[in-house]
């Protein structure tokens, strides 16, 4: 009886610190929040497929995020970022606005029509070494009051590339 207990121990033990595995989000799934407001800030990040490099005791995702809006101004009201876990987009943080205007250049949250936005280092850093997908998220308001948003998702691996 004391082996299968130290077996399931053991067990227990090497799943904990195992690497974790996330899952891949389905194809057009959403967080609810998102599922009914019109698309109409692109969001894009490179590179879509992000490899980490270690750098000291630390891994690093390097990677970028663009916003864009083609059809008119648009007021950032909130942005953040969702983790995809237990089958399902889960709620990783929400933004400070004064963070849009000091990360990606906009000027009191206000994306101009045809502007390009950049956080040039939208860096992911862990201290473990583990893949998993993430979805960054813009909401807004137009010109005319209508509630729009944006959204991409980035998978971050955990292929090592040093």
């Amino acid at each position: 009886m004391k082996q299968h207990v130290t077996f399931i121990l053991v067990l227990v033990l090497y799943q904990l610190n195992g690497q974790a595995n996330y899952g891949i989000p389905p194809q057009n799934s959403l967080p609810e929040k998102l599922k009914d407001l019109t698309v109409a800030i692109e969001v894009m990040h490179f590179p879509k497929e992000n490899d980490p490099i270690k750098i000291g005791d630390s891994y690093y995702w390097k990677h970028a995020t663009a916003i864009l809006c083609k059809s008119n101004e648009i007021t950032i009201t909130e942005f953040g970022a969702y983790l995809f876990f237990n089958d399902k987009w889960n709620l990783r943080k929400t933004y400070g606005l004064k963070d849009l205007d000091k990360n990606f250049g906009t000027k009191k949250q206000v994306m101009q029509q045809g502007q390009p936005y950049v956080w040039a280092d939208n860096w992911r850093v862990e201290k473990q070494l583990f893949g998993g997908w993430a979805m960054w998220y813009f909401i807004g308001r137009t010109p005319n009051g209508n509630t729009v948003c944006g959204y991409a998702s980035i998978n971050t691996t955990s292929n090592l590339l040093n």
